[in-house]
């Protein structure tokens, strides 16, 4: 591309910023699928795409004030060696990680985040919790899933992904049920999830598997319902539980 030619891109870009700008106020009344239909239309990360997942960012975070936390994130293209759907394997490869606010990333194509997403057991039962329509991640509102969330800033290790989920992990566990690490017998990491299924298009799956030394545990979070299920009754509910819920049911609890 010519000097001139790269100027005259330069000010195409300058000039769609400018327009959007001037349209602040018409895009503060868009809902988000409008504001997302709108960035749709730019090249992914271009100035005025980045300009339209700012006002994305705010909407998310009117509705939700928790995504304005900051978690990790990696790049779509460094997880090009993960195979897409559930691969069984020990530990994560080294990835790279990044960090920004939550709000910045959700229904981004070019970044995912860590979920580290844990089946809880005790002897011959498993621990799930229904979601209300408050939870943090409103498109799972109402499904059965297992424990796990976003591991946040708080939690990283600079240069030691693993260490950083797990952190997340341990979090998440007290978080959301209470448990402590004097309460588990096992902890196991079995597998990742990479799928582009609506809601997962955002996230990479961690899957972990701990064993508990008592059942006395109980949801500790107001929009969670604990509830314990044997292998027949995750049979019978397996409908209605999280895309990522069936993948490890299907794949580790009910292939045993």
């Amino acid at each position: 591309m010519t000097n001139k030619e790269m100027m005259y891109s330069s000010n195409k870009k300058n000039e769609a910023v400018k327009f959007l700008k001037n349209d602040e106020d018409f895009l503060k009344e868009k809902s988000l699928e409008e504001i997302l239909a709108e960035r749709s239309q730019y090249p992914v990360e271009s100035d005025e795409w980045e300009y339209l997942n700012k006002f994305k960012s705010e909407i998310l975070q009117k509705k939700k004030p928790s995504t304005a936390e900051k978690i990790l994130y990696f790049k779509e293209a460094d997880l090009d060696s993960i195979p897409w759907g559930f691969s069984k394997v020990k530990n994560l490869p080294l990835i790279d990680y990044e960090i920004e606010e939550r709000s910045l990333l959700e229904y981004h194509p070019n970044q995912r985040h860590p979920i580290p997403y844990v089946a809880v057991r005790y002897e011959e039962e498993y621990f799930f919790i229904l979601r209300g329509a408050g939870v943090g991640e409103s498109r799972l509102a109402g499904r059965k899933g297992l424990l796990g969330g976003h591991v946040g800033e708080i939690d990283a290790v600079p240069g030691d992904i693993q260490s950083s989920i797990e952190n997340g992990l341990w979090r998440e566990l007290e978080e959301e049920a209470g448990i402590k690490a004097e309460k588990v017998k096992k902890l196991e990491m079995k597998g990742i999830i990479k799928s582009n299924d609506g809601v997962d298009s955002d996230h990479l799956g961690i899957i972990y598997e701990i064993e508990l030394n008592s059942k006395d545990i109980q949801s500790e979070e107001e929009e969670l319902t604990g509830i314990w299920m044997t292998k027949e009754e995750l049979k019978q509910h397996f409908d209605a539980l999280e895309s990522w819920s069936k993948i490890v049911v299907s794949n580790l609890i009910l292939s045993d």
